[in-house]
């Protein structure tokens, strides 16, 4: 009987001390939260383990951006361990069974003919502090020596009002607080105005909205397709003086006469 109990008790610890597990790949990780590609983030516990995946041994902390995990949850969704590594892991578990805890969702990329007009006030909660972290991909064309900045509204469109910091390649990162119930409109640029992006077909674009939410943290992606000063205006040089014998031709893009027979 001592057996059978004792037994029980294994099986019991077993299920309810492990919680949730599943497998992602670490998008970012600060301030108490840690995001995964998919969008979501949770929070993280201030005993969290960090750990080598397969080993017991302690990972650095934290976690590297773009690295593998296997992340444990307690009952209330709050990560209590992260088992990182540098190569893909097996697919363990849902996330779907902990996707009611997240504090930042990720969320349907709409229809942009179906897409509604944005918004003109920000009806949350004001005054809470949130973690806003900005995603984006530049195009191929971006050098490794360029900065990115992001100009708002609210900074004037200062080209350099916020700096970005490089991923990768093609990708920048920021994380920045604002105030739940604000409405920002923003770009991005390469610190000077007429850096500041453009759109697919390369005319200028309407700002972006955000309505800055009263969750903890929030995630935006957005991807620049050309810098500005990558698109031709088209506009030909404006002529400074009139011909003389010394300068016949001042006009420049003329078509060049035929020759005389």
């Amino acid at each position: 009987m001592r057996r059978l109990l004792a037994l029980l008790c294994v099986l019991l610890l077993a299920v309810t001390g492990t919680g949730t597990v599943v497998t992602a790949r670490i998008l970012d990780y600060e301030r108490g939260f840690v995001f995964f590609t998919t969008g979501d983030g949770f929070r993280v516990s201030p005993n969290v383990q960090i750990l080598q995946y397969g080993s017991n041994t302690a990972a650095p902390s934290p976690p590297r951006v773009r690295q593998y995990a296997r992340v444990t949850f307690d009952d209330s969704g709050i990560v209590t361990k992260i088992e990182v590594s540098d190569r893909k892991l097996p697919a363990e578990g849902d996330l779907s069974a902990v996707h009611r805890y997240a504090v930042a969702l990720s969320a349907p990329v709409p229809n942009p003919e179906l897409a509604q007009p944005p918004p003109t006030t920000c009806r949350v909660q004001a005054g809470k502090k949130v973690v806003v972290t900005f995603n984006i991909e530049v195009p191929a064309s971006t050098k490794i020596t360029d900065q990115v900045y992001m100009t708002t509204d609210q900074s004037g469109w200062n080209p350099i009002a916020y700096h970005l910091d490089r991923v990768d390649a093609l990708h920048y990162r920021a994380a920045m607080r604002f105030l739940s119930g604000t409405l920002l409109k923003y770009l991005f640029d390469r610190g000077s105005a007429r850096s500041t992006q453009v759109g697919e077909n390369g005319i200028e674009m309407t700002p972006y909205t955000l309505c800055v939410g009263d969750a903890d943290a929030q995630v935006v992606g957005k991807r620049v397709y050309r810098w500005g000063d990558e698109t031709p205006s088209g506009t030909l040089p404006v002529p400074q003086t009139m011909p003389t014998p010394f300068n016949p031709a001042p006009f420049p893009n003329l078509p060049t006469p035929a020759p005389s027979r």
